[in-house]
């Protein structure tokens, strides 16, 4: 067997391989030795059947098949390992008959992964968020614990005011249409500023149970949802029900109720370490998320469209499914984002492309690295995660079988492991409120 490659693009190749008449020719007999088995002819033991016989009972075509059959994806592996080429799909096959039809040519085109040359990834300069936690942010905390714990009674005879807990329908349209997010039934909420829409809250206070309102508001320039941001809504507001929270005194009493803590001070002591745990882990997240930046714009190369497609259209299934999880069409979602789906995709593949490179990138070092998954290291995802969903590990593993296989959550670890890897190298500076940290 002989294979060269040719190179068609960046990321894809075709790859020529030919298969002797010899080599065919022994690849047949294997297969008439494998078939044999499979067939019984009269006077003739299992097995035993001469292959001049078999060829005229059967058909030569059944053997010449399943030659072909064994021998395509043996010289395509064999191809690919000689050549060390990483294919990232499946190829596409041509055959050819040489030599009278002795012999066999075969044509694989498939993408694969981008050569790429590794710069510097050692030693990257991140900035540690602060991460101090103030004395207020521990009493909104413990606030926040009061309201969890709190009592809800009736207003009695007063329209609702800020800080009062309503139950109510909205349905929000804009320019007469409803918009993602703009509908809800039933909802109970504590009515402040914050919670809502600049303008909305102000324009509930005053209302009774039963009341309805009509709120017009203007979504900030800034607002999280894009596709939202400086347009102008409408609500249709139903009041159901008005209370207010009656919280509970801060004593020991309460912390004994809400905690294992025996007085203030100690929950105090607790509230603040966890806080500082949550703050350390945001700093974490956000200098992994400064690393990887970093190493993108440090390195450039192609990106197989084959697994750019494949993300985009992860992406688009996610937004699918969830549409479909608050039981709202797809449509709408197109509608709110003003576009239709390949508009959409066009908006994805950014966000698409950047995955993609990223996930090649830090393969790329993990090969360099030596990096690997061991047994230890999948054991222990596979218990984190069966904690997360509250399953046993052996109903996890179950799951992962059925659908994804461990191929991706092995990528996911080597991943992480890389990461971490790479924040060890780092050259980690505090930020500027980093030496104030109680």
């Amino acid at each position: 067997m002989t294979a060269t490659v040719r190179k068609l693009a960046a990321t894809e190749v075709e790859i020529d391989i030919e298969v002797e008449a010899s080599d065919f020719e022994a690849a047949r007999e294997r297969a008439f030795r494998k078939l044999v088995k499979q067939y019984r002819l009269p006077g003739f033991r299992p097995g035993r059947v001469p292959r001049a016989i078999f060829e005229r009972h059967i058909g030569a075509e059944a053997i010449e098949h399943q030659a072909v059959e064994d021998v395509v994806p043996d010289a395509y592996s064999r191809a690919l390992k000689e050549h060390n080429l990483d294919p990232v799909d499946r190829p596409h096959i041509d055959l050819e008959r040489l030599d009278g039809g002795k012999a066999l040519r075969i044509k694989a085109t498939v993408s694969v992964r981008p050569d790429i040359a590794l710069g510097e990834y050692r030693g990257v300069a991140l900035e540690k968020p602060a991460v101090a936690v103030s004395d207020d942010e521990v009493e909104r905390s413990l606030q926040a614990l009061r309201k969890r714990a709190a009592a809800l009674e009736p207003v009695g005879d007063r329209g609702l005011e800020q800080g009062d807990v309503v139950t109510l329908d909205y349905v929000g349209t804009i320019d007469g249409e409803p918009f993602e997010g703009g509908t809800a039934e039933s909802h109970t909420t504590e009515v402040t500023t914050e919670r809502f829409v600049p303008g909305f809250a102000e324009q509930l206070y005053g209302a009774r149970a039963g009341e309805q309102r009509t709120i017009e508001v203007t979504f900030p320039p800034g607002y999280h949802a894009t596709q939202l941001a400086g347009k102008h809504a409408s609500f249709a507001v139903t009041v159901h029900d008005v209370r207010v929270p009656v919280l509970p005194d801060l004593d020991d009493a309460f912390v004994k109720q809400v905690s294992d803590r025996e007085s203030v001070a100690a929950l105090r002591e607790d509230v603040h370490k966890r806080l500082v745990a949550v703050a350390e882990a945001n700093a974490r997240e956000t200098m992994q998320r400064q690393l990887v930046a970093t190493l993108l714009e440090r390195h450039s190369f192609d990106l197989p469209s084959v697994l750019v497609e494949r993300e985009v259209e992860g992406l688009l299934a996610d937004a699918k499914s969830y549409m479909s999880r608050i039981g709202r069409p797809w449509s709408e979602y197109l509608a709110a984002k003003g576009v239709d789906e390949k508009g959409l995709s066009d908006e994805y593949r950014v966000e698409a492309q950047r995955r993609v490179k990223t996930a090649l990138l830090l393969e790329e070092i993990a090969r360099s690295e030596g990096i690997d998954v061991t047994t230890a290291d999948l054991e222990s995802e596979l218990d984190h995660l069966a904690a997360s969903y509250g399953r046993s590990r052996e109903a996890l593993i179950d799951v992962v079988r059925k659908n994804t296989g461990f191929g991706p959550l092995i990528g996911s670890v080597r991943k992480q492991k890389t990461i971490e890897f790479l924040m060890q190298q780092a050259h980690v500076e505090n930020g500027p409120e980093q030496a104030g940290q109680k």
